[in-house]
């Protein structure tokens, strides 16, 4: 999945502020102004109304923006995710876990599939080892420190 796909995806098409919906009306904010940084945990969908009231200072303080951004990456990474995250980074081998539970993590860059674990019938892959990136430790370290 793209990532511009997939921060309309995590909002429902909607603002993640003040949840206003229409493709029309919705932008990519890049979280720390760097307009060259289009990595997941940088940008964030809001209306034209939200993201011109951030990017101006009215009203809108960036803690509000990292705040929301940081729910919304939980809720992509999903909780099991997350704590998948953690304990690569705390035990420096990795985790062992069903695949279809850190695909998604794979997909965005955080982690890697190293190695099959165990089978199950025709299924080589039942359960697998995966590693933290250095984009998974920056995404923890970032966010979730």
């Amino acid at each position: 999945m793209k990532t511009s796909d997939l921060i309309y995806f995590e909002t429902d098409d909607s603002c993640a502020i003040c949840g206003a919906k229409g493709i029309g009306i919705l932008s990519e904010h890049h979280i720390d102004s760097n307009r060259a940084n289009n990595d997941y945990d940088n940008l964030i969908v809001l209306c034209h109304n939200c993201h011109h009231k951030v990017t101006n200072d009215k009203n809108l303080p960036k803690d509000i923006i990292n705040d929301r951004k940081r729910h919304l990456i939980h809720k992509t990474m999903t909780t099991y995710g997350l704590n998948a995250l953690k304990i690569a980074k705390r035990n420096g081998f990795g985790v062992i876990a069903m695949p279809f539970l850190l695909y998604h993590l794979v997909d965005l860059g955080y982690m890697t599939k190293e190695e099959n674990q165990m089978g199950y019938g025709d299924q080589e892959d039942a359960t697998a080892r995966f590693a933290i990136t250095d984009k998974g430790k920056a995404v923890l370290e970032k966010w979730f420190a």
